[in-house]
Protein backbone atom coordinates (compact mmCIF):
# COMPACT_ATOMS: atom_id res chain seq x y z
CA UNK A 1 0.00 0.00 0.00
CA UNK A 2 2.95 2.47 0.89
CA UNK A 3 4.55 1.98 -2.18
CA UNK A 4 1.47 2.53 -4.27
CA UNK A 5 0.52 5.82 -2.62
CA UNK A 6 3.93 7.36 -2.66
CA UNK A 7 4.15 6.75 -6.16
CA UNK A 8 0.85 7.78 -7.59
CA UNK A 9 0.90 10.34 -5.16
CA UNK A 10 4.34 11.63 -6.61
CA UNK A 11 3.02 11.28 -10.12
CA UNK A 12 -0.02 13.66 -9.96
CA UNK A 13 1.83 16.05 -7.59
CA UNK A 14 4.73 16.57 -10.19
CA UNK A 15 1.63 16.36 -12.87
CA UNK A 16 -0.21 19.11 -11.06
CA UNK A 17 3.21 21.29 -9.99
CA UNK A 18 4.35 20.98 -13.86
CA UNK A 19 0.92 21.36 -15.20
CA UNK A 20 0.56 24.87 -13.18
CA UNK A 21 4.09 25.81 -14.06
CA UNK A 22 3.11 25.90 -17.79
CA UNK A 23 -0.39 27.34 -17.32
CA UNK A 24 1.47 30.35 -15.55
CA UNK A 25 4.16 31.01 -18.25
CA UNK A 26 1.95 30.42 -20.87
CA UNK A 27 -0.21 33.34 -19.68
CA UNK A 28 3.01 35.06 -19.38
CA UNK A 29 3.74 34.36 -22.63
CA UNK A 30 0.69 35.85 -24.30
CA UNK A 31 0.29 38.75 -21.13
CA UNK A 32 -3.53 37.36 -20.70
CA UNK A 33 -5.36 35.93 -18.19
CA UNK A 34 -8.06 34.68 -20.50
CA UNK A 35 -8.76 30.88 -19.94
CA UNK A 36 -6.22 30.08 -17.81
CA UNK A 37 -8.89 29.04 -14.98
CA UNK A 38 -10.30 26.45 -17.45
CA UNK A 39 -6.67 25.37 -18.20
CA UNK A 40 -5.50 25.23 -14.38
CA UNK A 41 -9.24 22.98 -13.70
CA UNK A 42 -8.58 20.62 -16.31
CA UNK A 43 -4.79 19.99 -15.24
CA UNK A 44 -6.23 19.21 -11.94
CA UNK A 45 -8.65 17.04 -12.41
CA UNK A 46 -6.23 14.94 -15.24
CA UNK A 47 -3.64 15.00 -12.23
CA UNK A 48 -5.57 14.39 -9.54
CA UNK A 49 -7.44 11.56 -11.38
CA UNK A 50 -4.44 9.25 -11.06
CA UNK A 51 -5.56 8.89 -7.78
CA UNK A 52 -7.94 6.82 -8.90
CA UNK A 53 -6.30 5.03 -10.79
CA UNK A 54 -3.53 4.21 -8.19
CA UNK A 55 -6.32 2.45 -5.67
CA UNK A 56 -7.86 0.48 -8.32
CA UNK A 57 -3.90 -0.63 -9.24
CA UNK A 58 -3.67 -1.40 -5.43
CA UNK A 59 -7.17 -3.18 -5.61
CA UNK A 60 -6.13 -5.54 -8.71
CA UNK A 61 -2.99 -6.65 -8.53
CA UNK A 62 -2.30 -6.91 -4.72
CA UNK A 63 -6.01 -7.52 -3.31
CA UNK A 64 -7.31 -9.93 -5.81
CA UNK A 65 -9.72 -7.14 -7.08
CA UNK A 66 -11.58 -6.38 -3.63
CA UNK A 67 -10.79 -3.20 -1.32
CA UNK A 68 -12.76 -1.96 1.79
CA UNK A 69 -14.15 1.84 1.47
CA UNK A 70 -12.01 2.36 4.54
CA UNK A 71 -8.70 1.62 3.18
CA UNK A 72 -9.65 3.11 -0.19
CA UNK A 73 -10.18 6.38 1.29
CA UNK A 74 -7.14 6.46 3.42
CA UNK A 75 -5.30 5.46 -0.08
CA UNK A 76 -6.71 8.15 -1.52
CA UNK A 77 -6.35 10.66 1.09
CA UNK A 78 -2.66 10.11 1.24
CA UNK A 79 -2.51 10.37 -1.91
CA UNK A 80 -3.96 13.77 -2.37
CA UNK A 81 -1.68 14.99 0.30
CA UNK A 82 1.15 14.18 -1.15
CA UNK A 83 0.20 15.32 -4.39
CA UNK A 84 -1.38 18.35 -2.52
CA UNK A 85 1.84 18.87 -1.59
CA UNK A 86 3.64 19.38 -4.11
CA UNK A 87 1.64 21.28 -6.15
CA UNK A 88 2.08 23.81 -3.05
CA UNK A 89 5.81 23.51 -3.22
CA UNK A 90 5.85 24.26 -7.00
CA UNK A 91 3.88 27.04 -6.84
CA UNK A 92 6.26 28.27 -3.70
CA UNK A 93 9.27 27.36 -6.04
CA UNK A 94 7.58 28.97 -9.03
CA UNK A 95 6.77 32.17 -7.84
CA UNK A 96 9.46 33.42 -6.01
CA UNK A 97 11.75 32.19 -8.29
CA UNK A 98 9.93 32.58 -11.90
CA UNK A 99 6.79 35.08 -11.57
CA UNK A 100 7.52 37.34 -8.64
CA UNK A 101 4.72 39.82 -9.82
CA UNK A 102 2.37 37.46 -10.76
CA UNK A 103 -0.17 39.02 -8.07
CA UNK A 104 0.45 42.24 -9.65
CA UNK A 105 -0.43 40.78 -13.48
CA UNK A 106 -3.09 39.58 -12.21
CA UNK A 107 -4.40 42.60 -10.51
CA UNK A 108 -3.27 44.49 -13.68
CA UNK A 109 -5.73 41.72 -15.82
CA UNK A 110 -8.65 41.51 -13.47
CA UNK A 111 -9.05 45.88 -13.31
CA UNK A 112 -8.15 46.48 -16.84
CA UNK A 113 -10.66 48.27 -18.53
CA UNK A 114 -12.02 45.62 -20.62
CA UNK A 115 -12.64 43.55 -17.86
CA UNK A 116 -14.13 46.45 -15.67
CA UNK A 117 -16.80 47.53 -18.78
CA UNK A 118 -18.38 43.80 -18.44
CA UNK A 119 -18.89 44.27 -14.96
CA UNK A 120 -21.50 46.33 -13.20
CA UNK A 121 -20.17 48.87 -10.57
CA UNK A 122 -20.74 46.30 -7.92
CA UNK A 123 -18.62 43.45 -9.34
CA UNK A 124 -15.86 45.91 -10.14
CA UNK A 125 -15.73 46.82 -6.42
CA UNK A 126 -15.64 44.18 -5.30
CA UNK A 127 -12.63 42.87 -7.37
CA UNK A 128 -10.92 45.61 -6.71
CA UNK A 129 -11.80 44.95 -2.56
CA UNK A 130 -10.52 41.83 -2.96
CA UNK A 131 -7.18 42.90 -4.33
CA UNK A 132 -6.68 45.07 -1.88
CA UNK A 133 -6.52 42.82 1.24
Amino acid sequence: MKKNVLVYGLISGICVAAFMSASIAYCYSKNSFEGSMLLGYTAMILSFSLIFVGVKNYRDKHNGGLITFGKAFLMSLYMALIASTLYVAGWMIAYYNFFPDFIEKLAAYQLSPAKISQMSPEQAGAVRQQIDM
